[in-house]
């Protein structure tokens, strides 16, 4: 099916580069655009650097003008929403226009990071309503959204509410295999759900990294959120483990890092890492780097970062969880440890900050890796078979670029 000329829109909370899926947003409405699709978004509020990711739609409004949109779009694609009213509008409106990107777990778990309070084991149960009401409850009374009987309505009315909306939804994407059995697990019919993945781009020429040497040892890199989930502190606790040199750079914002910066300080590290903030260009970072460290805790549903930085030739170490697997294959582009294993994690590590050699082949390694599975091509594939499915289903109705308006 010809891409151009089609009209698609995407509604999501956030105008502006907040994290992964913001970012996929931008990245994948810039390769849209280049095919000739024009493309709308509406947006509950605008975030940082909100100017340069405006410029990424043909057109962008606030959320609220939603209702007094005409409704021929090819797609309309829902990313980041949780108004329960505004989402069974949007069904009610579009119809099998509507596609649901599931970028994350809180479509069917109503603590958002699937994983139990207290123990912090991950989760691999599917949702109900009772216990998962009940897990959902224990946060922080400071966290609690109206008091206890907003968070009570919250967990047990509204969330039910919206994961029974969500499964109305009569297409469904995922950017991995990961989050497509996430959702056959919760009960979401796999006739429904399209596997299109990012488009990560393979810069050229590939980056020419610097000889480490013992006044300048090999840079670690961190890239996230620093909160629980994205395991900075996990990074900061392996540290004193390890036995090779190494410099360290953590990269992002998050309401941890006072937190962070006083543990590198208990541990005897804070000498040798930095905490640079928010980047605007993390792959100029990721450029000069040695070794990514990427330690989470969660169940990432793709992990971003770690495909962003095979693209840059850097290996990566992390846990064995999670969607990280689509784009960090262990040997082979990083080494991956027994989740929670820090031990384990800490000699894979000394294994690549000691060889130069190693880290160039798994670097490039992962190019290849990144350049064949999340290419363009692929990508505009999945586009092109979600947008065909809705044209059966619809009976070619709605936007069908030129030719339909000829």
């Amino acid at each position: 099916m010809e891409l151009r000329g089609r009209k698609l829109l995407f509604i999501s909370q956030k105008a502006g580069f907040f994290g992964g899926v913001e970012r996929y947003i931008f990245q994948v409405g810039a390769l849209l655009r280049k095919q000739g699709v024009e493309l709308w978004g509406a947006f509950a509020e605008m975030a940082r650097d909100s100017e340069r990711f405006r410029a990424g739609f043909d057109r962008l409004l606030p959320i609220t003008e939603l209702p007094e949109l005409d409704r021929d779009f090819a797609l309309v694609g829902v990313h980041k929403l949780s108004d329960n009213t505004l989402l069974q509008d949007l069904l009610e409106r579009y119809g099998e226009r509507l596609a649901l990107f599931v970028h994350d777990h809180d479509v069917y778990c109503p603590r958002s990071h699937k994983y139990f309070p207290f123990t912090r084991r991950n989760c691999q149960l599917p949702y109900a309503r009772l216990l998962c009401g009940c897990c959902g409850m224990a946060i922080s009374p400071r966290r609690w959204s109206g008091g206890l009987r907003g968070e009570l309505r919250e967990k047990f009315s509204l969330f039910p509410e919206r994961f029974a909306c969500y499964r109305h939804f009569p297409h469904l994407v995922v950017l991995s295999q990961f989050m497509r059995d996430n959702l056959v697990a919760n009960g979401f019919a796999p006739e429904r759900i399209t596997l299109i993945p990012p488009h990560i781009p393979v810069a050229e020429p590939a980056p020419v990294r610097s000889a480490a040497t013992a006044d300048a040892p090999p840079r670690i890199i961190f890239i996230g959120q620093l909160i629980r989930g994205k395991g900075a502190d996990m990074l900061l606790r392996l540290l004193p483990l390890l036995r090779q040199p190494y410099r360290v750079e953590i990269i992002g914002d998050g309401k941890d890092r006072a937190m962070l910066e006083a543990l590198a300080l208990s541990l005897g590290v804070a000498d040798r890492v930095e905490f640079s903030g928010w980047c605007l260009t993390p792959e100029e970072k990721m450029a000069t780097a040695d070794l990514a460290v990427l330690p989470f805790r969660w169940q990432e549903p793709f992990g971003l970062v770690v495909a962003e930085c095979a693209a840059a030739g850097l290996p990566v170490a992390a846990f064995a969880l999670g969607g990280v697997g689509e784009s960090l294959i262990h040997g082979e582009t990083g080494l991956m440890a027994t989740p929670g294993d820090l031990a384990e994690l800490a000699r894979h590590c000394d294994r690549l900050l000691g060889d130069a050699a190693l880290r160039q082949q798994m670097g490039q390694r992962g190019r290849e890796l990144i350049r064949t599975k999340f290419c363009q091509e692929r990508v505009l594939a999945g586009y092109d078979a979600l947008l065909t499915r809705i044209a059966v289903a619809t009976g070619g109705a709605g936007n069908t670029g030129n030719a339909g308006n000829a």
